[in-house]
């Protein structure tokens, strides 16, 4: 699949995300920031950080990974 075509499944995965989890896979995939950095952004602990990350790298894996199976 190329960029493209994923452009729109892309922004549907983002948009189901809860807007924490989805603030934190933002500021990592586009603001390039760490863990701490993020965390001091967010006024969170940097666990939090992780956890929310982990969450929005699953249910965005999996959203665009369920695309993949019905092609």
């Amino acid at each position: 699949m190329d960029a493209a075509a994923l452009r729109g499944p892309l922004a549907a995965a983002l948009a189901s995300l809860k807007e924490r989890d989805r603030d934190v896979l933002l500021l990592v995939a586009w603001g390039q920031l760490g863990y701490e950095e993020m965390a001091a952004v967010l006024d969170i602990p940097v666990g939090t950080v992780r956890s929310r990350l982990n969450r929005a790298r699953r249910l965005t894996r999996a959203a665009l990974g369920s695309l993949e199976e019905t092609r």
